[in-house]
């Protein structure tokens, strides 16, 4: 499972934590961050807590 999240110029990517390995291979790594800088994110990041959903609702004010 994964998942992409933008926010403005920010690339945030979640995956499974059990996939971090994988995603952090270097060959893997550069090649999402070249395809994501392609279009037009300045930044790229990993959520270290992996993916869940409803990640973006944990910044809501009640």
């Amino acid at each position: 499972m994964a998942s992409g999240k933008c926010t403005g110029r920010l690339a945030r990517i979640e995956v499974l934590t059990k996939n971090f390995p994988r995603i952090l291979d270097e060959a893997t790594r550069t090649k999402i961050y070249d395809a994501l800088k392609g279009y037009g994110f300045s930044y790229v990041s990993l959520d270290l807590k992996g993916y869940r959903t409803g990640s973006m609702n944990e910044t809501l004010t009640q």
